[in-house]
């Protein structure tokens, strides 16, 4: 009977351990995955070009600081976009305007740092 007894105790134990180990393992690969939020959670505004660039520049007072060109998988040019900041209070926006429409978008934030490029491409 006492046989029983630790054959029955020991794999109690071992249930237990390997329940744990699951659970911490489960909880270690949910810390590394990305926190990823919908594009819609995210403050957009889209109108016209010349508004959207009037917007950036003359009520949130920012300066051009990059343009570049948006491309899909088949190098097919979809849109442009710009980078603008204001150095006097850190904001930043950037605007998305679509190649065939007189549509475009901006998304912004503050606690903009900036960083220069190393000459062997390694900017951070």
């Amino acid at each position: 009977m006492t046989m029983y007894r630790l054959l029955f105790l020991f794999v109690i134990m071992c249930t237990i351990t390997l329940c744990s180990m699951n659970l911490v393992k489960a909880h270690e690969s949910q810390e590394h995955e990305p926190n990823l939020k919908k594009l819609d959670n995210i403050l957009t505004y889209c109108d016209t070009r010349d508004k959207m660039r009037e917007m950036a520049e003359s009520d949130y007072k920012m300066h051009k600081a990059m343009e570049g060109l948006v491309h899909n998988e088949f190098y097919k040019e979809l849109m442009s976009v710009e980078m603008w900041m204001n150095p006097n209070n850190d904001t930043w926006a950037i605007v998305f305007f679509y190649k065939h429409k007189d549509l475009a978008c901006i998304v912004g934030g503050n606690r903009a740092k900036l960083f220069a490029p190393k000459p062997d491409g390694d900017s951070i």
